[in-house]
């Protein structure tokens, strides 16, 4: 007797072989490591340390001990607000809103009223910087502060040195030189530049930083500018 091996009611062969296979579904392991790879964090890498944008409108920085713009760094971790202040995050973009930030005074009065008189940090609800951290919950903290001088100063960089920073009132990046930052990092733009630093000068003055200039300077503190705040991790 002869059997017909490609019938399709008696052989598995033929149906191994010649019936359409059904593809093989993407693994949920395979899935999650595409969504990570597709969402892995942007890096900048400075010789003071590594910025990563942690996605839920932080940014995180791990720091290197040395002495960089004139000052001197020790190893540290740090938490940065994304956004400026009152922006808000934007988490289906990782982006900031399109309202230009609100400028906040350091103090309304140019003494140590809004200052720790050991450290020179803001410490008094009578100062709208302070307050505005003080208030402020993103990513599940609510702990934040202005940034120091030296903190604020961390995420300076001059287009035609981007190894160093200036030192304090200095020139900054240069006459014919920008501050720029990786926007994928910070969100800046405009005429959106000068910072206050919580960081007093003496009893009357407080330092700010000029990110268009990448400048640090001092001035009274009755004035409005702009705060990006901090936190520990």
């Amino acid at each position: 007797m002869i059997y017909n091996v490609f019938s399709t009611s008696c052989s598995p062969l033929y149906y191994y072989l010649f019936q359409s296979q059904e593809p093989k579904k993407e693994s949920t392991a395979t899935r999650d490591l595409i969504s990570l790879l597709l969402l892995s964090p942007n890096s900048v890498t400075y010789p003071w340390g590594i910025f990563t944008n942690n996605r839920v409108g932080t940014i995180f920085f791990q720091g290197r001990a040395g002495s960089f713009g004139g000052q001197s760094y020790l190893e540290s971790t740090l938490i940065y607000a994304k956004c400026s202040s009152g922006q808000t995050w934007i988490s289906s973009s990782n982006s900031c809103s399109p309202e230009i930030p609100t400028t906040l005074l350091y103090c309304p009065t140019s003494d140590i009223a809004c200052n720790d008189a050991v450290t020179f940090l803001l410490n008094n609800l009578t100062s709208e910087a302070y307050s505005y951290s003080d208030s402020l919950v993103l990513a599940e903290k609510s702990n934040w502060r202005v940034a120091t001088k030296n903190e604020l100063k961390l995420s300076v960089e001059c287009s035609d040195n981007p190894v160093d920073f200036p030192a304090d009132n200095g020139g900054g990046c240069g006459v014919n030189e920008k501050y720029y930052l990786n926007t994928s990092i910070f969100q800046l733009g405009g005429n959106l530049c000068s910072f206050w630093s919580a960081t007093a000068a003496n009893i009357s003055s407080s330092w700010f930083i000029d990110f268009c200039s990448g400048g640090t300077s001092s001035s009274g503190k009755g004035i409005a500018r702009h705060v990006r705040c901090v936190t520990d991790p």
